[in-house]
């Protein structure tokens, strides 16, 4: 058997979808549920259906799955590991990491099998360290959770019933994908519960899945910009204090260049945030983009900076009382 390689497959799926935040199988299954409700007349493309609502399906789970992992949380991190999944581990994988071409949260996610609900249960359960279909049991949408509490409708009202229809679904993938029928397996009735199941399934998995993250989310459009800029606020401080210790430890020749770098990256980020802000439609959606690139950057140069501030400790101890030079270690 040839050699998977999962480096050109993760790049070739980056290459044919849009971007993880925009399409993670969910607005499709809402869209494969409205079609499947408008269909009158039995045909070929029925189908189509079950096969597409699976591969919808899997294609949220391994969007969870990837955000988790890459978050850095260390509730995750560890939960699924590589040695545990059906892959080898070659120099190219390795490389590939190493280099940030991919990441482990992209790796796990598309090798982990989701083949079936046990498959999902098991894997997202490992994942999240509790019994995942029983959190998705109790989900509830969570602007009616903060307005009753507990008291709020859980998402699937009839749990057996909702997830007897899930993996009927993956049945009927199986089946029309590995076999060939002169007349269609599935009727127009069963076509739209199993869409519709699916969906109430990924729908209660997302609430589900992001309470268990952080019960105290922000749920609407401005409490998440808010959020984002408080933390941004947050790593501007941090950096400030860190610029002030770089500083303190520069000698004098060298100082105007460090706060010049340090001006020209502000004005980068700045602009950068503008660019990605403008390629939103909703205006208001993209300054959220833009101060979430910001936390990204700012992050990523603060730790940068603060591994630098580490080494000046032992590179300029001090200025001497003479005005000379310090020495670099």
């Amino acid at each position: 058997m040839a050699k998977r390689d999962y480096v050109s497959e993760i790049a070739e799926i980056r290459g044919r979808t849009g971007p993880h935040d925009w399409d993670n199988g969910i607005t499709k299954l809402l869209f494969l549920t409205t079609a499947a409700e408008k269909i009158q007349h039995e045909g070929e493309e029925l189908g189509y259906f079950p096969v597409a609502a699976i591969a919808a399906l899997e294609v949220y789970f391994r969007w969870e799955i990837n955000g988790l992992i890459d978050s850095g949380d260390a509730r995750y991190v560890n939960s699924l590991k590589v040695d545990d999944l059906p892959l080898k581990i070659t120099h190219e994988l390795l490389v590939a990491v190493h280099g940030k071409r991919i990441t482990i949260g992209e790796l796990v996610a598309h090798a982990v099998r989701l083949s079936d609900l046990d498959g999902i249960d098991g894997t997202m359960g490992r994942l999240l360290g509790v019994n995942f279909l029983d959190l998705v049991k109790d989900s509830r949408d969570p602007e009616l959770r903060r307005e009753h509490g507990e008291g709020a409708p859980a998402v699937i009202r009839d749990p057996s019933q909702t997830f007897a229809r899930v993996k009927r679904t993956f049945e009927l993938r199986h089946i029309i994908c590995h076999e060939a029928h002169l007349s269609s397996p599935v009727s127009i009735a069963e076509v739209k519960q199993l869409c519709s199941s699916c969906y109430e399934f990924a729908r209660a998995s997302r609430y589900a899945i992001a309470h268990h993250q952080n019960p105290n989310a922000p749920l609407t459009l401005n409490e998440a910009y808010l959020a984002a800029s408080g933390r941004v606020r947050a790593l501007e401080n941090e950096m400030n204090a860190v610029e002030k210790e770089i500083l303190s430890a520069l000698p004098s020749s060298e100082r105007r260049w460090f706060e010049e770098m340090q001006r020209s990256w502000k004005v980068f980020v700045e602009n950068e945030g503008d660019f990605i802000a403008s390629q939103q439609m909703n205006g208001n959606r993209g300054e959220l983009y833009k101060k979430s690139n910001c936390e990204g950057l700012y992050k990523a140069r603060l730790k940068h900076l603060t591994e630098y501030a580490a080494k000046l400790d032992v590179a300029y101890p001090t200025e001497s009382a003479s005005g000379a030079d310090p020495k670099i270690a």
